[in-house]
C-alpha cells in the first residue's frame, strides 16, 4: 500500500498498523528481534571508499556511522548522503561512540598508519589492497592485529566475483583434472596513472589482485618469479607501466601474467581481464568483456556488475566480525601477495629470475 496515495481514516489506519505489526510478529519473528549491526566507519573517500559506503549502506547487518576524508567538502558530503557522522581525521573518528570496524581505503603507501590506528583502538580492519607496499610494513600491521586480537581481512575483490569463485571451485573439485599452468591478463586505460599521478606503478596498482586470485586457484605457494618490463614507450613516470611475469608453484603450475595500463581511451570500456587455467583433462577460460554486463553508449562503456563483488566482500567481513569466524582472505593472503609484486619489481630491475 502507497501511503503517499492512499490515507486512510484514523481508525483503519490504526488497525491496518496492528495488522502489519502482527504479521511481522507471527511470521517474521526475528524482525521483532534487534538484529545485531556492526557500527563500521570508512577511512578514505575516494572512488573505492565511496563504492564501500555504498555497498555498506547496503548491508543490513552493517550500519554505516561515520566517515573520515582529509578534504572536509568530500567528508561532509559522503557523510550527509549516508546519516553518517564527518570527519577529517581518522584519528577522531576511531574514537567515535560504538565504532567497531573500519574500512581503510586511502592510498596505497598510506595504508599503514590508519590500519595500526585502528588495531590499537580495538577496531576490526578491512585494509583495500595492497596490505602494504614493503614487507615490513605489512608484517607490522600483521602482528599488531594478532596480538590484540583484532579481526584482519584485505580487499582483494576478485575472488568475490561469481566468474572467479567458480574457476575456483572448478580446480578445487579437479575439473580440469591435474593442473598445468594458468594465465592472467589485466589491462587498463593509458591514463590511469595521470589519473592517480603516479604514485604507484601497474603492479601494485592491477597485478597484486591476479598474483593473488593466482595463488589462491591453484592453491599453492609461489617459489620464484621472473618479470620483464616494457620500456620502449617513454613514461613521464618512473614506473612499470607493461609487464609480463612467469611464475612457478610448489606444485608444479606455470603461471603467466600480463598487466598493463595502455588501452587507449576510446576504449569501450576502460578496461579488459582474463584468465586461463589448464590442466590434463581440460581447460577453463574466464572472460570478464565478454562474461560482463557490457553496456555500450554515446559516452563510451561500462560494466553493471563490477560493485556486486564489493557487496561481498565487505559482506563477508561483517559476517566474520559478527559471527567470530575466520575472515576469507588473510593478512597472510596480502603479505604473500606484496611479496610476489616486489619480487616481480626485483627482477625486472635485475633481470633475473627471483625466488620467493
Amino acid at each position: 500500500m502507497d501511503r503517499r496515495i492512499y490515507k486512510p481514516s484514523p481508525i483503519k489506519a490504526t488497525i491496518e498498523n496492528n495488522i502489519l505489526d502482527h504479521k511481522i510478529t507471527l511470521n517474521c519473528p526475528q524482525r521483532r528481534m534487534i538484529m545485531k549491526q556492526l557500527n563500521i566507519g570508512v577511512i578514505g573517500l575516494g572512488e573505492i571508499g565511496q563504492v564501500h559506503c555504498e555497498m555498506l549502506s547496503r548491508i543490513e547487518r552493517a550500519r554505516l556511522v561515520c566517515v573520515a576524508d582529509i578534504d572536509e567538502s568530500v567528508s561532509s558530503k559522503t557523510a550527509k548522503k549516508y546519516k553518517a557522522t564527518s570527519y577529517t581525521n581518522y584519528e577522531d573518528m576511531l574514537l567515535h561512540d560504538d565504532l567497531e570496524a573500519v574500512v581503510v581505503a586511502v592510498p596505497d603507501h598510506l595504508h599503514k598508519a590508519p590500519c595500526l590506528s585502528a588495531i590499537a583502538a580495538g577496531k576490526h580492519v578491512l585494509v583495500e589492497k595492497p596490505i602494504a607496499m614493503t614487507l615490513e610494513e605489512s608484517e607490522t600491521i600483521i602482528q599488531a592485529a594478532d596480538k590484540a586480537q583484532i579481526k584482519l581481512m584485505v580487499g582483494f575483490t576478485l575472488r568475490f566475483f561469481p566468474q572467479y569463485a567458480h574457476a575456483k571451485q572448478t580446480v578445487s573439485e579437479n575439473g580440469l583434472g591435474d593442473l598445468v599452468s594458468i594465465f592472467a591478463r589485466r589491462t587498463n586505460l593509458i591514463t590511469q596513472p595521470d589519473r592517480i599521478n603516479g604514485r604507484t606503478g601497474v603492479m601494485f596498482f592491477l597485478g597484486v589482485h591476479d598474483f593473488d586470485a593466482m595463488r589462491w586457484i591453484v592453491n599453492s605457494e609461489p617459489v620464484s618469479i621472473y618479470c620483464e618490463s616494457s620500456t620502449n614507450v617513454a613514461s613521464k613516470y618512473p614506473i612499470e607501466n607493461e609487464t609480463f611475469s612467469i611464475i612457478k608453484f610448489e606444485n608444479g603450475v606455470i603461471g603467466c601474467a600480463h598487466i598493463g595500463w595502455y588501452l587507449p581511451e576510446t576504449h569501450p570500456t576502460g578496461f579488459d581481464f582474463k584468465l586461463d587455467v589448464t590442466g590434463n583433462k581440460g581447460i577453463l577460460n574466464l572472460d570478464m568483456v565478454h562474461q560482463g554486463v557490457a553496456v555500450y553508449g554515446p559516452n563510451g562503456g561500462h560494466y553493471a556488475y563490477m560493485a556486486e563483488p564489493l557487496l561481498a566482500e565487505d559482506q563477508s567481513f561483517v559476517d566474520a566480525v559478527l559471527d567470530n569466524t575466520d575472515v576469507p582472505v588473510t593478512g597472510h593472503d596480502g603479505l604473500v601477495a606484496t611479496r610476489m609484486v616486489l619480487a616481480a619489481l626485483e627482477s625486472i630491475e635485475s633481470k633475473s629470475t627471483v625466488r620467493l
